[in-house]
């Protein structure tokens, strides 16, 4: 019972899931994304179809491009453009963002030279609204 009671403690402060659960559970995440490029300054996603873009900020989070299971780097962001019209079956939208801390433009840098390598895979994301 001990071994429980510490995996949970420690799953809930690494990954903070309570909130993770509340905004799942509230309508608050926007899942099966796919991070389409990424710079400094911004990116771009592709939005499932059937669920809207969010308006306003929220928080990108963006799972490794190793492991689609584990958690590469949550970033603040905002929407700054949409395109309707992408595909029959996605939505893509322009992302900036806000308040890049040091650490996280070095996660950023990674993921940009995973898009330069040939025959790169999918690197999934979700939005996660304030």
């Amino acid at each position: 019972m001990t071994g429980t009671a510490n995996e949970f403690y420690d799953y809930n402060d690494n990954l903070n899931n309570i909130d993770l659960f509340s905004a799942w559970l509230f309508g608050n995440i926007i899942a099966n994304c796919i991070l389409s490029d990424i710079d400094r300054t911004g990116c771009s996603v592709l939005i499932p179809k059937n669920q809207s873009a969010p308006s306003g900020k929220f928080n990108l989070m963006i799972m490794s491009p190793e492991n689609s299971e584990r958690l590469h780097t949550v970033l603040n962001a905002e929407q700054c453009w949409q395109d309707n019209k992408y595909s029959s079956t996605h939505n893509k939208i322009g992302i900036k963002f806000q308040n890049i801390a040091q650490d996280q433009l070095l996660e950023i840098n990674v993921l940009t030279h995973h898009f330069k390598l040939p025959g790169n895979t999918n690197i999934k994301c979700s939005l996660i609204k304030r």
